[in-house]
């Protein structure tokens, strides 16, 4: 998928990332559903790794980027209800995350036990359940509409206004 918009195409990209990421969790989870993996484990620690940075930034500042700038500017042009749809999603999602990747800080200097495990798979699968189609529902519906919607002076202002504080 391409759009014009440098903004919706950059968020696009970032959702492409986090959702490949996401699906290489669901496939570490499946493929240790009986038992805790090493998390030295070279493809476990990359995951973890790869969580521990990504999702900070997909969380909170890419998602504070879209409720602030861009649901309040399809709010001016007469769209309210996606960006409170999408927000109310925003919230489900940030506390999993959260509590995510403070786990993950806990299995770096522990490892896994079969408690941290369960919780790791759980928190896992709800991020996984939540975040991918919710950044797809992002990408059919969001993007495309901004992508139309969007002058190409704010297009550069909220691009600007992005890339400077990544």
């Amino acid at each position: 998928m391409n759009f014009q918009n440098r903004v919706c195409q950059k968020l696009h990209e970032e959702h492409a990332v986090v959702i490949a990421m996401l699906e290489r969790l669901a496939q570490t989870i499946a493929r240790h559903r009986d038992s805790a993996p090493d998390a030295k484990d070279p493809m476990v620690a990359k995951l973890l790794n790869d969580l521990a940075a990504e999702l900070p930034g997909e969380v909170e500042r890419h998602f504070a980027f879209e409720e602030t700038e861009l649901f309040s500017y399809l709010g001016e042009a007469g769209n309210q209800d996606i960006g409170a749809h999408l927000t109310h999603e925003h919230g489900i999602i940030r506390p999993i995350g959260a509590a995510l990747v403070k786990l993950i800080g806990d299995v770096r200097a522990q490892g896994f036990d079969a408690a941290r495990w369960a919780e790791f798979r759980r928190l896992g699968q709800d991020l996984h359940d939540s975040l991918v189609p919710h950044a797809r529902k992002e990408d059919m519906a969001l993007l495309p509409m901004l992508d139309d919607l969007m002058d190409s002076e704010k297009e550069t202002q909220l691009y600007e206004k992005y890339v400077e504080h990544m």
